[in-house]
């Protein structure tokens, strides 16, 4: 005989005396240091070198790369980057399909020469020419 699924309701005061989880990764403590780090050029496996001899906090490069790929802010011109406090925490409003398309719209675009297709004579001889001109 299948046992029934135990229902109870929590209210949020119910739910305000449970203790603050610990951070999830160890280099959350250091989410500024690491972000400046970055900002200064530093590479990963230089930051698991400053980590190891200033901190004693043995971590890969790549644990610090993760780190800051799954909170960096996604763009397409600059590397991961991880946002500043502040911006971590506050909502962004979502952008909608029709403001981006608009956006993509909006952008100028570049224009491409035209190159003359290939032209094959069978009596004369292949020709090297500059710049892809006959």
């Amino acid at each position: 005989m299948p046992s029934e699924p135990i229902v109870t309701s929590l209210s949020l005061s119910e739910i305000d005396d449970l203790p603050k989880k610990s951070p999830r990764s160890k280099l959350d403590p250091h989410r500024e240091l690491i972000r400046e780090l970055r900002r200064r050029g530093r590479t990963y496996r230089e930051l698991a070198s400053i980590f190891r001899e200033r901190l004693g906090l043995e971590v890969a490069p790549s644990t610090i790369h993760s780190f800051v790929k799954v909170r960096a802010n996604y763009r397409r011109q600059i590397q991961f980057e991880l946002p500043t406090e502040n911006t971590a925490d506050s909502p962004t409003r979502p952008v909608s399909a029709e403001e981006r398309i608009a956006a993509l719209k909006a952008q100028p675009t570049a224009k491409t020469a035209r190159r003359k297709p290939f032209t094959f004579h069978e009596n004369e001889p292949l020709k090297l020419v500059a710049g892809g001109e006959l």
